[in-house]
């Protein structure tokens, strides 16, 4: 659970709340419950048991969060795994188990440059082809030709973006066609959304061949699957990357080519009636 000031992830035998740098590890022996405040905004609260007989429970730890549901769940999740104890066995001092530790600091990830390479030669293409396409008509005085163009070139980008895609789709699928694995990939992260209606970022990881970690991001909720099935190309497995299952893949495929490749052709005669009347104009 993501709340405000820190983390909380339910992981095997523990709870591990990450606050201010410091990782508390709390095993769930001992816990005694985790509770749910309704303040101003919803609150974990986790109580620790205590040895000493009718000794009231301390709270170690409170995180608030916007969504009641996301804490709600994380408590009924962490209550159903606390192990039942009998009113006869001795009580745990569940303080003493609690371990601290400093919170192993994440490499930071490089920042992704504003546009890369290859967008950055899109943009110039484009701009290129822009300004090429006002200057025939200019050259000739057919103002109507030139406003015609600018007016439609927006749908030739958007034409552009759909003919990229459907290509890249192609590929993808032969690649994984004639050379792809199949692996399972682990949940690893979640990115909430921006709000409580907006779907968040669920982040898979899993190892090539090769023995590198990749990333796999899926639009979904925080109760995702802990596990999906990915096939991937080993020569170039963060370009090819696609469903475990080789008739998903097929269904995208055709459904990007219903759409893409009219789109594509549509453009590309568009573009070359364009050009010819703005040369013979």
């Amino acid at each position: 659970m993501r709340g405000r000031g820190g983390t909380a992830h339910l992981r095997r035998e523990s709870v591990v709340l990450d606050r201010a740098g410091i990782r508390l590890l709390i095993p769930l022996d001992a816990i005694e419950a985790v509770d749910v405040a309704r303040n101003k905004r919803p609150t974990v609260e986790i109580r620790l048991s205590s040895a000493a007989d009718g000794a009231q429970a301390a709270t170690v730890c409170a995180i608030s969060s916007r969504s009641i549901e996301e804490v709600e769940a994380f408590a009924n999740a962490v209550n159903a795994a606390i192990p039942q104890r009998d009113e006869a066995e001795r009580r745990i001092d569940g303080a003493a188990l609690v371990k601290a530790q400093e919170r192993p600091s994440m490499p930071r990830t490089p920042r992704r440059p504003f546009l890369s390479t290859d967008e950055w030669w899109a943009c110039s293409a484009l701009t290129s082809l822009f300004a090429l396409g006002l200057l025939l008509p200019a050259q000739t005085g057919d103002g109507h030709l030139a406003k015609l163009w600018a007016a439609t070139f927006a749908g030739v980008v958007f034409g552009c973006a759909v003919a990229r895609s459907t290509w890249r789709a192609t590929v993808t699928w032969w690649l994984l066609h004639r050379y792809g694995m199949t692996t399972v990939a682990t949940y690893a992260d979640y990115v909430p959304g921006d709000d409580d209606n907006t779907p968040g970022i669920v982040v898979y990881e899993f190892t090539d061949t090769a023995g590198t970690t990749h990333e796999v991001r899926r639009s979904g909720a925080r109760s995702a699957p802990d596990t999906i099935a990915i096939s991937y190309d080993p020569a170039r497995p963060d370009f090819a990357m696609g469903p475990g299952q080789p008739w998903v893949r097929t269904l995208i495929l055709l459904i990007r080519l219903l759409v893409g490749v009219p789109t594509t052709l549509a453009m590309a005669a568009f573009l070359l009636w364009y050009f010819t009347t703005a040369v013979h104009a």
